[in-house]
C-alpha cells in the first residue's frame, strides 16, 4: 500500500488481499465477521469474505485524485451492486469526468460492483456541529433486533484520522484527512452498530460540508421498511452528512435439532442403514444424517471447509446415541485417497457437495463455470458411486437434482447444465452398472445459506423433505 506522500503512480487495479481487510479494519474499527472471519463468511450472501464496500469506494477515488479536483468535491454517490471477495482482481474506470462532474466504477472480472458519482463546486454547504458525548466503537458488531431498529440513533468516536489516510493518501491530500476519517466511519456505522452484525452496505449519498472539524459521527435511523429489511440513516461527521441506506441480512439458517428431527423418524427404521453423505456439514446434508441416525443408522459425514459445522452435527448424533463419522473430502479431488479412512461399508451414498450456485458472472455463459459444476455435480458422483461399489456388493445412490431445471433462475445457466447431465449421467450409470441403484429427484429450493435472500422467498424444511426420500433409499437398497 502507498503510504501518505507516496510519489508512486496510483494503481487502477488492485488484487484485494488479507492485509487489505486488517488495515481497513484496524482504520476504521469495523470488523464485521462478514468481512474478516472466512468461516462465518461462507454463510452469508457473498459466501466468501467480502472486501468493506467503503474501503473500495475509497481506493477508487485515491487512484483517480491525481486527475480529478477532488479538492472542490461537493457531493458523492456511492452505490454497492456486488460483492468484492477477498482475492478478486478490481478494476478502477472513469466514465465521466470534467470540471463539474465525474462518474467512476469499480468491476471485477467486467462485472460492475461499486459506482461513483460526485459533484464539484467552488463553494460547500455549510458544517453541522456533533456535539453528543459520544461511545467507543464496541470490539463486536453489535446484534440489533429489528423490532427496535426504527428508533436508533447515536453517537461514535471516529479513530485516528491518521491510519485511513495512509489507505488514501491522494484521496486525504484533497479533501483532508477528517472527511476520510469520516467516510471510513460510515462503514463503521453499517457494520458494527446498524443494522450491526447482520448487515449489507446499499448506498450512500454524502454533502460535502465546509469545515472538517472533529472527531465524532452522529447517526439517527430516518426509516426502516420490515417487508423489505431497508434501513435508512442520516449521519454527520467531521467535514460531511450523509444518507445511508442498508439492508438487514438474512441470519445464517439453524440446522433443525436431533430431537426435532427424532420425532419424524419411527425407531429402528433405517437400522439396516451405513451412508455416506457428502456435504453433510450444513443443509440437506445434514439433515439428512441427522435423519438416519435418528433411524438408528451409522453415517459417515464430510466436509470440504467447515470442519467445525460437522463436528457440531456429529456431536449432536452422538450425544443421541447414533452413529456418526466425520472426514475431510473435497469433490475437487481424487476420491479414494481422500476417504480411505472411511470406517464402513456404505450401502447409500448421498451427494450434496457443491459449488457456490448464486455467483457474480461477467457473460452469460462461463466456461470455467460450467466445468467446475460439472466436476462436483458429475464426475465426482461417478467417481464416489464406484468407490462405494468398491467396498460393498449393492448400493445406493441419491443424485440430488433441482427444480431450477424448469425454472432457470437468472445467472445459474452453467448449473442448471451441469445438474442437467448429472441426471442423465445418474439414469445411465443405474442402467450399466450392476449392483448401483440411483434415486433421482427435483428439489425445489430448500432453507439453506446458499438459498438464503433479504427478500423472503418460500423454501423447504430440509428434514420433511428428505424423509421420504431415504426411505425410497432404504427401499431399494
Amino acid at each position: 500500500m502507498n503510504g501518505p506522500g507516496s510519489d508512486d503512480p496510483p494503481a487502477m487495479t488492485r488484487v484485494w488481499t488479507e492485509a487489505h481487510q486488517i488495515a481497513f479494519a484496524r482504520a476504521t474499527g469495523d470488523v464485521n465477521p462478514m468481512h474478516m472471519d472466512a468461516r462465518v463468511a461462507r454463510r452469508t450472501l457473498a459466501g466468501d469474505r467480502a472486501v468493506h464496500g467503503v474501503h473500495a469506494a475509497l481506493w477508487a477515488l485515491d487512484a483517480c485524485a491525481d486527475k480529478q479536483p477532488l479538492a472542490r468535491l461537493a457531493t458523492l454517490q456511492m452505490r454497492f451492486e456486488r460483492f468484492v471477495l477477498v482475492g478478486d482482481r478490481a478494476e478502477v474506470t472513469v466514465h465521466d469526468a470534467d470540471a463539474r462532474q465525474m462518474r467512476l466504477s469499480v468491476s471485477v472480472d467486467g462485472v460492475r460492483t461499486v459506482t461513483i458519482q460526485g459533484t464539484f463546486a467552488s463553494e460547500r454547504a455549510p458544517a453541522e456541529t456533533v456535539d453528543a458525548a459520544p461511545t467507543e466503537i464496541p470490539d463486536a458488531p453489535d446484534v440489533i433486533d429489528p423490532a427496535t431498529i426504527a428508533s436508533l440513533a447515536g453517537t461514535f468516536r471516529l479513530p485516528d484520522p491518521a491510519a485511513i489516510a495512509a489507505l488514501a493518501p491522494r484521496l486525504a491530500q484533497a479533501i483532508g484527512p477528517a472527511r476520510v476519517a469520516g467516510l471510513g466511519g460510515l462503514s463503521t456505522l453499517v457494520g458494527m452498530f446498524v443494522p450491526g452484525l447482520h448487515s449489507i452496505l446499499s448506498k450512500i449519498d454524502v454533502t460535502v460540508t465546509d469545515a472538517a472539524h472533529g472527531s465524532r459521527l452522529a447517526y439517527a435511523v430516518k426509516r426502516f421498511q420490515p417487508m423489505l429489511q431497508s434501513v435508512t440513516l442520516e449521519a454527520k461527521g467531521p467535514g460531511l452528512t450523509a444518507r445511508v441506506e442498508a439492508f438487514v441480512r438474512p441470519r445464517p439458517v439453524e440446522q433443525e435439532s436431533l430431537q426435532d428431527i427424532a420425532a419424524l423418524v419411527q425407531p429402528g427404521a433405517f437400522s439396516e442403514v451405513s451412508a455416506l453423505v457428502i456435504g453433510g456439514s450444513r443443509g440437506l446434508g445434514a439433515a439428512t444424517a441427522v435423519l438416519i441416525a435418528a433411524g438408528g443408522g451409522a453415517v459417515c459425514i464430510t466436509y470440504a471447509s467447515g470442519v467445525e459445522e460437522a463436528e457440531a452435527v456429529a456431536r449432536e448424533i452422538r450425544d443421541g446415541g447414533g452413529r456418526c463419522q466425520v472426514l475431510r473430502y473435497d469433490a475437487a479431488g481424487p476420491v479414494a485417497a481422500q476417504l480411505d479412512a472411511l470406517a464402513m461399508r456404505p450401502s447409500q451414498l448421498y451427494h450434496f457437495a457443491t459449488p457456490r450456485i448464486f455467483r457474480q458472472k461477467r457473460a452469460p455463459f462461463e466456461p470455467s463455470c460450467f466445468e467446475e459444476m460439472m466436476r462436483v455435480y458429475n464426475y465426482a458422483f461417478y467417481e464416489l458411486s464406484l468407490f462405494c461399489l468398491g467396498r460393498r456388493d449393492a448400493v445406493a445412490a441419491f443424485y440430488p437434482s433441482t427444480t431450477a431445471i424448469d425454472e432457470a433462475p437468472r445467472d445459474t445457466l452453467e448449473y442448471v447444465m451441469a445438474k442437467s447431465a448429472g441426471e442423465t449421467l445418474a439414469a445411465t450409470m443405474a442402467r450399466t452398472i450392476p449392483n448401483l441403484r440411483t434415486v433421482i429427484e427435483r428439489l425445489p429450493r430448500v432453507r439453506t445459506d446458499q438459498t438464503a435472500t433479504i427478500f423472503p422467498v418460500p423454501a423447504a424444511s430440509p428434514g420433511a423433505l428428505m424423509l421420504p426420500i431415504i426411505r425410497q433409499m432404504s427401499a431399494t437398497a
